[in-house]
């Protein structure tokens, strides 16, 4: 994916602000602004060189060879994006951004028409735990469906729903439904301590032991922080010098950040070819099946499991699943794992 150059060598997006202090009071940390994040690709006939653009704001991308974009700087509350170029122009009604969100969406375009695959949509963001109905949590004003299939986790370990308080601090991850909602795939419980969060997007500049320096800012990596690509969990070692990256983590007291989980971002030109598909099932074939509108195919590798789903086979419209996928050389999509869930009942 080649990122425009008017992306920044260091764009520091402040999350959180705790009670005892303030971005001003950060040194070289910038102010705050809430941003987030958009990673994405455009389908469709001149999706290459397309303009894509937040409305009345100055956050703006433009796509590359293959229709992929990422755009940054993105103000929180945030509920349009506007895609112009080839003879094309249209609007896109998305949900509101989250502060320092990171979401991943795929879009269509023809003429003045474009469309989200909502099934598509991935979304990882930050906040606390407002309200418990159910099994569905209210956290940074969206509700979180917490499903048989999500994982929850605190200190690198396995936890469990009642661990999830009022108040809770934790990071979500999982799929951005098309009324706004989110169906967590996975739920991070944070320790805090009242500092400072931040999330920011940069280049990887200098390796040091456990100290990485991405765009000017020093970066502490831990047994706890989460380094990822994709779906694809990665070690220190994988980083590489000239990796974009998305940090989020804590400002310390020599205004260093001690990361909790670092996402390596696609170089120039390279495809991105993991992603997650969820919902609920629309039609299932004799090598595939079709959630919303995107197909995906299994092969004899596709691990299958979750509620007695040990097939294709056992797969029935109607079925709510998860599926991790790869994106393939002809655009297809082959699925590697599919998980069977039920939905939360509202408490």
């Amino acid at each position: 994916m080649q990122i425009s150059t008017r992306s920044l060598n260091a764009l520091v997006l402040v999350l959180l602000a705790s009670a005892c202090g303030s971005a001003s009071d950060s040194g070289t940390m910038p102010a705050a602004n809430g941003g987030g994040v958009f990673q994405g690709t455009v389908m469709g006939g001149g999706s290459r060189n397309m303009r894509v653009a937040v409305p009345s704001s100055s956050a703006a991308t433009t796509t590359d060879a293959a229709g992929g974009f990422l755009l940054t700087d993105v103000p929180k509350g945030a509920a349009a994006l506007q895609f112009s170029g080839g003879g094309q122009s249209a609007t896109l009604a998305t949900a509101a951004m989250v502060s320092g969100e990171f979401r991943r969406l795929t879009v269509s375009i023809s003429g003045g028409s474009v469309t989200e695959q909502s099934e598509q949509t991935e979304t990882e963001f930050e906040g606390t735990v407002d309200a418990i109905d159910g099994a569905v949590l209210t956290v940074a004003g969206r509700k979180v469906a917490v499903t048989d299939a999500t994982k929850i986790r605190k200190d690198d370990a396995a936890a469990v729903f009642s661990d999830l308080v009022l108040g809770t601090p934790v990071e979500v991850e999982g799929t951005l439904n098309a009324d706004g909602s989110v169906t967590a795939s996975e739920i991070s419980i944070e320790d805090r301590n009242d500092v400072d969060r931040v999330v920011f997007v940069g280049t990887l500049t200098q390796i040091t032991g456990n100290t990485l320096t991405v765009g000017g800012q020093t970066v502490n990596v831990g047994s706890a922080t989460v380094i990822v690509r994709g779906d694809t969990i990665l070690t220190l070692a994988d980083l590489k010098l000239g990796d974009r990256v998305l940090v989020r983590g804590a400002v310390q007291a020599d205004k260093s950040i001690n990361a909790t989980r670092i996402r390596v971002l696609p170089r120039e030109d390279e495809p991105e070819e993991e992603m997650h598909v969820a919902g609920k099932v629309a039609a299932v074939g004799t090598d595939n099946f079709t959630i919303g509108d995107t197909v995906i195919t299994v092969d004899a590798k596709t691990e299958f499991e979750g509620n007695g789903l040990h097939g294709l086979a056992d797969l029935k419209v109607g079925d709510f699943v998860f599926a991790e996928v790869m994106k393939q050389a002809d655009g297809s999509l082959l699925a590697e794992e599919v998980k069977r869930f039920t939905p939360p009942m509202p408490g």
